[in-house]
Formats: structure tokens, sequence, C-alpha cells
């Protein structure tokens, strides 16, 4: 096996490990999103639309929160979630990356962001 084909088998062991998936839905060029924590096996077989929706509908959020939640609405108005600069259509996992803690403990990770096009411009 060469180096590159033994980091992807690890990577592909990593996924299949049972890891909390951290989902942050980021407004525009904003540095800092929604984080919504999905235990292991609660997104399983869901895609990464569904719970990009659960939560963004989920009710209890601190006031910092719901400014956050207010400001992706408004991109979604017109605007689209991106994963890597694709829409998000698949499931969870196609989308996650391990990373870890400072503590060594591992999680599967999503950045989404929800991207309102530019106004104005001329269409050509």
């Amino acid at each position: 096996m060469t180096d590159a084909e033994t980091k992807k088998a690890l990577e592909t062991e990593e996924s299949r490990q049972v890891l909390p998936l951290i989902v942050e839905i980021i407004p525009g060029h904003a540095a800092e999103g929604l984080i919504d924590i999905y235990e292991p096996g609660s997104y399983e077989g869901r895609t990464l639309r569904k719970l990009c929706e659960r939560t963004l509908s989920k009710e209890k959020w601190s006031i910092e929160e719901q400014l956050i939640i207010e400001d992706i609405t408004r991109q979604l108005e017109g605007g689209k979630l991106l994963c890597g600069g694709h829409e998000i259509e698949g499931p969870a996992l196609e989308y996650a990356v391990t990373e870890q803690t400072e503590a060594g403990e591992k999680y599967l990770y999503v950045p989404i962001r929800a991207i309102k096009p530019q106004e104005g411009g001329i269409w050509q």
C-alpha cells in the first residue's frame, strides 16, 4: 500500500467509528456560526440538509444564537446551504471530516455556509 492508500484506509476506518457529529451553520461570510452536536447514531441515514433543517427548527437557543439563526434565515431567502462549494444533498458523513480536541477526543465536523447571492451586477 502507498502512503496515500494507507491514509485513506485510516480515514475510512475513523469514519466508521462511532463519533459525535458537530454541524456548524455559518451565515454569509461570518467567522462564527450556529453549532449543533449530534450524538453517535442520531445522524446515521440522514441527509445533511435534514440535519440542518432540524437544527434551525429547534427553539431553545441563547439570545446570541437566535441572532445567528436570524442571519442564517436572511441568507437563505434566495440563498443556499453550501459545504465545500457544493449544495448539500447527500448523507452527512459524505461531508464530515475527522477532527480532534486538545484532549485527544475525536469527532466529526461539518462546516456549512448559508450563502445568499450578491445583489447587483449584470447578467450576461
